[in-house]
């Protein structure tokens, strides 16, 4: 009975869940779905009252389709490739109706040969379907009193399409933005629980917040996808000038994001293994922790930046969260947030890239965002040898090769010093390396541990 009760409670959640997203996507796309509709029924009544075609189903067809619930797409692109593709389908069906007459084998035929000339003119799923289903549905369905009239009837379609996008417009802003404060919210979760993580020295909210990194990317997907159909929405509009200017510093702004969550990525994979392996000091983790936060917030402003419906809202946040990097970025040398080791350094080092990615979003350029970090100089350790005197390694080896040399700069990491042997499977060259962060990230090769979070520690810890 208690089993019963659990499936009628669970079946209960889910059609509550599906009538929510139902009509959450109902009001979402009301506007478009009466686009549609004007769209079909103009290019029917056009091509019956106007062209004087019988039963015109091609045209209506072609609108809709052309104008279908899409993310991802330019809409100009969609619309030709749906209008070019029933045009030529039709086409296609009628040439082979008069060469080879109606009726089932023919459409077999006309279908195999039409799916083949798709494939070979363009590699596009929706250009293919249209135009196969079109020629097939030519010769299924009777034959018209003219020649080529659903030919006509295909751009009629299309061309309605074009003209529904231009007249009467919607916002392409709405959904951008919407998707924009969704991600940066999560984002900023992210860097929250990866403070947390670092400040409680707590490995399984460290591993967690690289799984809740990973999630981040079908956000920033479908975001994009969506500035992409906002983009081509506005191409098509009369209104295209005064939207343009903020879809594309949305762009820019979002491009910026792309590379801090990969950046991101990197660090809480880098911190879980740091926490499960060595201890760093107290000072290196309040400082590292408070950078963390920083960030969290300026994530959030950037968030309101990117979806603010004025625009002296939007300079405003992206104001906000520029000076906070700004403010940060002056901050991060290890020896001025306490780090003393090769671990707490690469910390340090990676939420410099993220720190100039945020920055790069909020408007700067790259090289003012670079000019804002405070210099490293000397403050790295001693322990991770100075990139002069490491030779440039050839890629030109075996992977066998290449696993002896990661094992021998493994254990480099620890001794602070280059082995012995190491030189014999490395080929000097004459241009040497210089920068000391790229040392760092040369000697951190260590791979990503997938497995599942564990809850021991080990029992001894090197701390520096």
């Amino acid at each position: 009975m208690a089993q019963f009760a659990d499936i009628l409670r669970t079946t209960e959640q889910n059609t509550r869940q599906f009538v929510r997203e139902g009509l959450h996507r109902v009001r979402a796309d009301f506007f478009q779905s009466v686009q549609i509709v004007a769209a079909s029924m103009g290019a029917w009544l056009f091509a019956e009252r106007v062209l004087g075609h019988h039963e015109p189903i091609f045209a209506p067809v072609a609108a809709l389709v052309s104008l279908g619930y899409v993310s991802g797409a330019k809409h100009a692109r969609r619309i030709l490739e749906v209008s070019f593709g029933v045009t030529l389908g039709i086409l296609i069906g009628d040439l082979l109706l008069i060469l080879l007459g109606h009726g089932t084998w023919q459409a077999a035929v006309v279908l195999f040969l039409t799916v083949i000339v798709a494939r070979f003119i363009d590699k596009g799923i929706i250009f293919t379907i249209q135009l196969s289903f079109q020629a097939c549905f030519t010769l299924l369905l009777p034959v018209p009193d003219d020649a080529f009239t659903r030919s006509f009837d295909g751009i009629v379609g299309g061309a309605f399409a074009f003209l529904a996008m231009y007249l009467m417009p919607r916002d392409p802003r709405k959904n951008p933005r919407a998707r924009a404060i969704a991600l940066m919210d999560a984002f900023a979760k992210v860097f929250q629980l990866s403070s947390e993580a670092i400040r409680y020295y707590d490995y399984n909210k460290a591993y967690q917040s690289l799984l809740d990194a990973r999630a981040l990317q079908p956000l920033y997907d479908a975001c994009r996808g969506d500035l992409i159909t906002a983009q081509g929405m506005n191409d098509l509009s009369w209104k295209s000038r005064k939207n343009r200017e903020e879809l594309e510093r949305l762009a820019k702004t979002l491009a910026a994001v792309d590379l801090a969550i990969r950046n991101d990525r990197v660090l809480n994979r880098r911190m879980a293994s740091t926490i499960r392996h060595v201890q760093l000091r107290s000072a290196a983790l309040v400082s590292l922790s408070k950078a963390l936060d920083e960030l969290s917030l300026a994530s959030q402003s950037i968030g309101l930046g990117m979806s603010a419906p004025k625009k002296e809202e939007r300079e405003h946040y992206m104001k906000k969260a520029q000076d906070r990097m700004v403010r940060l970025a002056g901050t991060l040398n290890p020896h001025y947030m306490g780090v003393a080791s090769f671990e707490g350094e690469s910390l340090v080092l990676m939420l410099r890239l993220i720190v100039v990615d945020f920055m790069e979003a909020t408007g700067m350029s790259h090289k003012e965002a670079l000019d804002k970090l405070m210099p490293l100089g000397e403050a790295m350790t001693q322990h991770a040898p100075s990139t002069s005197s490491l030779p440039v390694i050839d890629l030109h080896v075996s992977s066998e090769e290449m696993e002896a040399r990661a094992a021998e700069m493994g254990a480099a990491t620890v001794t602070g010093t280059v082995p012995e042997n190491a030189s014999e499977n490395i080929q000097r060259q004459p241009d040497q390396l210089h920068t000391r962060s790229i040392n760092i990230m040369l000697f951190e090769n260590e791979e990503e541990n997938t497995s599942q979070p564990r809850t021991d520690r080990p029992s001894q810890v090197r701390r520096d």
